[in-house]
């Protein structure tokens, strides 16, 4: 499946010359009016800044111009993300959450009636979108949801469902809602996205979930009990909603990446600054060999991140689809890359690392949840490696047509067999191995190409680890990886794990917290 920009954007120079204006805006904006330890602490985006991200149109960056919006090139979209992580990923992310999972599903999706009356305030961050899908026993596995939308003799639908970690649940005025469609006895006919109003009867809005980073993004509960939603609030067509939800997931994947990107360039840039300025008992911290190494990964990664994602946003703007394969591994490197750039931050600010004053540590939180978020990095890369596994693939045939890396896809390929030829390795077990051994042939045939156009440094040495990388998994896939050997099975890992109870018990802490219920005496209810 491929999925396209879907609007009309603005000309190449009218995007750039607007994308140079938001990212210049941003940068003086991040000096004067933006606090992270705030953001952190008080876990919410401040006010001001939605309202004046809105006046700037960021919150329209791909939307079109008739209804109010930039309509920004995939490049320009990528700068601008890229930009406000940089400042902030709490911030970038909230930005993402807005535009992708939010706004993206309307724009690409809705009827003319809905974007007439919606899209303009949503570009203007009048109001704002959220994207109803996570339930408590489904994340990206569409099958495992049990939301429905029953048709009514009236016209639209009743929609009833419970969904969990809900970006903007209680700041959004629309929720774009997934639900299986029911007929009579409650029988399946096919996914239907929904545009549902979040004061519409029935709409009830849950707790917010707190979590471990990314703490001024808002996330919660959300709860549709019997909402009757009007036909012409239907995204897409009906039964067919897949078609909505893989649309979303990828483009919020696409700027999940260049949210990591923005971040580990600042990351970096903390890491030189400081090196280049701590002195320790061999000299100086950036003449460490062991510091120009954790410099130079960090470099590379950013780099083939960079490359990557820069090459899908090229397609994207050619008018042509880009692969759902593309965008998973597009979202595993650069969030994989990120989480390792913040853990080395940390690791070389020594004591500094480990104070939250100087920012490393929100860095380090802020960026674990990338990991896991719109798909695991485990679940992608065993997506990518299903597919790796098939020579007619996407995989395949991007690495033999788009980046002309027929040596790499041979190699990957015989990669393939051989694992297939060693005996006793679960499905799931070829797919990671597989998996891992397609990114690395995507990224290493990419830094070449694009070291063949414009030669330097940074890619020379980016194209030579990506080589080695790439050679280490095929390796592993072929002839097995060094963990094969410690594999437990299900019941040995049960056993082993639970025989730690005899060393230090099995303690579930049953004090309870603050009370935060509203005393029944003074609850309307009585």
């Amino acid at each position: 499946m491929r999925v396209a920009c879907r609007y009309e954007a603005v000309s190449d120079g009218e995007s750039r010359e607007r994308g140079d204006r938001l990212v210049g805006w941003l940068r003086a904006y991040g000096e004067r009016r933006v606090s992270s330890r705030l953001i952190d602490e008080r876990r919410t985006i401040p006010p001001y800044v939605a309202l004046d991200f809105g006046n700037q149109g960021i919150l329209g960056i791909q939307v079109e111009e008739k209804f109010g919006g930039l309509a920004l090139r995939s490049r320009e979209v990528m700068r601008v993300l890229e930009q406000t992580a940089a400042i902030d990923l709490a911030l970038g992310t909230w930005v993402l959450v807005c535009l992708f999972p939010g706004i993206r599903p309307v724009a690409a999706f809705g009827g003319d009636a809905l974007r007439n009356e919606v899209l303009p305030a949503l570009a203007a961050g009048r109001i704002l979108a959220g994207y109803a899908q996570t339930e408590p026993g489904a994340g990206t596995n569409f099958a495992a949801m049990a939301a429905t939308a029953a048709a009514r003799e009236a016209g639209g639908w009743s929609l009833n469902g419970d969904k969990f970690w809900i970006g903007n649940s209680s700041w959004a005025g629309v929720l774009s809602a997934m639900a299986h469609e029911v007929g009579p006895g409650g029988r399946r006919r096919g996914l239907t996205a929904l545009a549902v109003r979040v004061d519409q009867p029935g709409v009830v809005l849950g707790r917010e979930l707190l979590s471990m980073g990314m703490r001024g993004v808002v996330q919660g509960e959300v709860s549709f009990r019997d909402v009757v939603v009007p036909p012409e609030q239907l995204l897409g067509e009906r039964e067919n909603g897949l078609e909505v939800g893989v649309d979303s997931m990828c483009w919020s994947r696409f700027a999940i990446a260049s949210t990591c990107i923005g971040a580990m360039k600042r990351a970096a840039q903390l890491m030189v600054r400081f090196a280049a300025r701590r002195s320790i008992a061999t000299g100086g911290l950036l003449d460490h060999p062991v510091a120009r190494a954790n410099l130079g990964r960090t470099v590379v990664e950013i780099a083939l991140a960079e490359e990557l994602l820069g090459r899908v946003a090229e397609i994207l703007d050619s008018g042509r689809g880009v692969s759902v394969d593309l965008f998973s591994i597009s979202k595993v490197v650069a969030s994989e890359f990120l989480w390792s750039a913040a853990d080395r931050l940390v690791q070389l600010l020594g004591a500094r690392g480990y104070d939250e004053a100087n920012l490393a540590p929100q860095l380090l939180r802020d960026a674990r949840v990338t990991r896991i978020f719109e798909g695991t990095s485990e679940a992608l890369v065993a997506f990518v490696g299903s597919q790796a596994m098939a020579r007619t693939s996407e995989v395949h045939s991007f690495l033999r047509e788009e980046l002309e890396a027929a040596e790499l896809a041979d190699a990957l390929d015989a990669a393939v067999r051989g694992m297939r030829e060693r005996s006793g390795l679960a499905r799931p077990w070829q797919c990671a191995l597989a998996g891992w051994a397609a990114i690395w042939a995507i990224l290493a045939a990419g830094a070449e190409d694009a070291l063949g156009r414009a030669p330097g440094p940074d890619l020379e040495r980016a194209a030579l680890w990506a080589r080695a990388r790439f050679r280490d998994a095929c390796e592993q896939a072929a002839h097995g990886a060094p963990i094969e050997g410690i594999l437990p099975s299900a019941a040995e890992a049960e056993q082993s794990i639970g025989a730690y109870a005899d060393s230090i018990g099995d303690v579930e802490q049953r004090l309870p917290g603050g009370r935060e219920e509203l005393d029944p005496l003074l609850r309307r209810d009585g």
